[in-house]
């Protein structure tokens, strides 16, 4: 064929042609050689299962060792059906090939056949599909004729085990109440020994505190730069209130010289190896406070013994003062003990507001803020749901039932046409937060009641009492001894006596009945009040009514 072809001359649009297509058919070959078909394999173990039992979903493929493949992971692929587990890819290596197997645990809890949608799977980001597959899921059978029915077993009274949250939450309390005061009281100690050593001249205080700092741990722990730190400042201290100098603020050098100059006035009478002596320790502490010295073994307790002696110097060579500095010093301390009692009167009401506001958080803590504040303020449905209840039989055939206060029987209420008789009951609150009515029906027909008109006829007399947007939702509800009925409830916009805005309010409508009569229970309050959403579910727990005989038909 090449020979064929190489006799056509080059410059022909036939030759270009031929060319051409040659190319693309090699390019389609070696596509088609680079790119491997691959069968995506889905199995069931069974196809017929009872409802909740689990099925396996095996999905399989054979591939090349170094092929990426992707099994189906979200749960929304085996819809219908739900996915229970999934399990690990197990991998078999057969004649050169990864034989891939992922297993799916799935369930149905409704009845019906489903069909298993087509699962893909990803080989080297390509798609592959397998086939779809049906299950079967069946009901369990019941046959009440082979097995005995028994009547429902009544409720048992389980013996309510103690476990004295209250006690703990009260322990908590009283602990912490404790740990305050003791804090307080500690505080207080440790005021007290201050104002009593402040009571003291200066010259005893300074004595007093250089033997309590001999006492201390400061140089057994080699902590030099606290121990030199209260060391000059016990001695700064003593020579501010007994000599009258900045002593304080003054550095090492400025302190040396004031004390020269007080010596050189005649004020006091230290000697120059007195202030020498002095000025080494200065400077000894310095260079531990600052330069992180560490002074030689024995120097500071040695430091310690000498400041004491420049102590009791000082005080020798201070001359007497005054008659008009005695006086001055008499004011001072008339005027400082002016402050210490005020100070005390101040210290006393802040630990009586500490303890009234630990006792006063310990009670909200126990109770709760908004128990409080609503105990405070007589919440009127919080009082309806505390006090005693009250248990009466209403209508016929009876309604029994549980109810903050007595229900009312309405005067006013007629049977209408088909209705043999009509009695009606309600609570209306005095304050406008809680609704209750109960009404029992017979009618002339023997037949069982149509809940859904009776909603629809109940929803009505609510639009005629100003309800506006309405939201309702319904259910099955099953009150005591397994009676069932109807459940209606949900929130409605009520525009009360001409108001212009709108109050919000949750609403329930339960309906029960049999051949020939029906019951009903209706209750509204404000909606957001936790007490009364509590005190219809306590009405709807003792809901119970008198057992009905009825006569078979001949």
């Amino acid at each position: 064929m090449w020979r064929y072809l190489m006799k056509i001359k080059k410059g022909s649009k036939l030759f270009g042609f031929i060319l051409l297509g040659l190319l693309l058919m090699a390019q389609v070959s070696k596509a088609q050689e680079g790119s491997e078909a691959y069968t995506a394999v889905a199995t069931l173990d069974t196809t017929n299962i009872q409802i909740g039992e689990q099925l396996i979903l095996r999905l399989s493929v054979a591939v090349k060792p170094t092929d990426l493949v992707n099994f189906p992971e979200d749960p929304l692929a085996f819809l219908p059906l739900e996915l229970v587990k999934s399990f690990e890819t197990d991998s078999i290596d057969y004649s050169g090939k990864l034989n891939l197997t992922k297993k799916y645990a799935l369930t149905q809890f409704d009845a019906g056949n489903y069909t298993i949608p087509k699962q893909k799977i990803s080989i080297n980001n390509q798609l592959f599909l397998t086939d779809s597959s049906s299950v079967s899921v069946r009901d369990v059978e019941v046959d009440t004729l082979k097995q005995k029915l028994y009547h429902i077993k009544p409720i048992t009274q389980v013996e309510k085990i103690a476990t004295y949250d209250w006690l703990w939450q009260l322990l908590f309390i009283l602990g912490a109440l404790a740990a305050i005061l003791v804090a307080i009281l500690r505080a207080q100690k440790k005021r007290k020994l201050a104002a009593d050593n402040k009571k003291l001249p200066p010259y005893d205080r300074a004595l007093l505190a250089l033997d309590n700092l001999e006492k201390s741990q400061y140089l057994l722990k080699e902590e030099y730069k606290e121990y030199y730190s209260e060391l000059t400042n016990i001695v700064r201290q003593y020579l501010e209130e007994e000599v009258h100098i900045a002593a304080l603020e003054s550095t090492t050098d400025q302190l040396i010289e004031k004390l020269e100059l007080l010596t050189a006035s005649g004020t006091l009478s230290l000697e120059e190896d007195t202030l020498i002596q002095f000025k080494q320790i200065l400077q000894t502490a310095d260079l531990v406070k600052f330069a992180k010295s560490t002074p030689k073994e024995g120097v500071a307790e040695k430091d310690r013994s000498r400041l004491k002696e420049i102590v009791v110097k000082t005080k020798e060579s201070i001359a007497p003062p005054t008659e008009e500095e005695l006086a001055a010093i008499a004011a001072t301390e008339a005027a400082q003990k002016a402050r210490e009692v005020q100070s005390a009167r101040k210290k006393k009401l802040i630990i009586a507001a500490l303890v009234f506001t630990g006792v006063f958080l310990g009670i909200i803590g126990y109770m709760g803020p908004k128990n409080i504040w609503d105990t405070a303020l007589r919440n009127p449905n919080k009082i309806l749901l505390e006090k005693d209840w009250i248990e009466s039989e209403y209508g016929t055939p009876a309604v029994i039932i549980q109810t903050p206060e007595v229900l009312i029987r309405d005067t006013t209420a007629v049977a209408q046409l088909g209705e043999v008789s009509l009695q009606k009951f309600k609570y209306t609150h005095p304050k406008g937060v809680l609704f209750i009515s109960l009404e029992t029906k017979k009618f002339v027909q023997q037949e069982p009641p149509n809940f859904e008109q009776l909603t629809e006829n109940s929803l009505r007399a609510l639009e005629a009492l100003g309800a506006k947007n309405i939201i309702t939702k319904q259910e099955n509800f099953e009150a005591q001894e397994g009676v069932r009925g109807m459940k209606t409830f949900g929130t409605a916009d009520f525009f009360i006596d001409g108001d212009t805005k709108a109050t919000k309010e949750d609403y329930i409508l339960l309906f029960f009945g049999g051949k020939g009569y029906v019951q009903s229970i209706g209750m509204r309050w404000i909606d957001g009040d936790p007490y009364a959403e509590e005190i219809s579910e306590k009405i709807m727990g003792s809901i119970a009514f008198e057992k009905i005989t009825e006569t078979p038909e001949k």
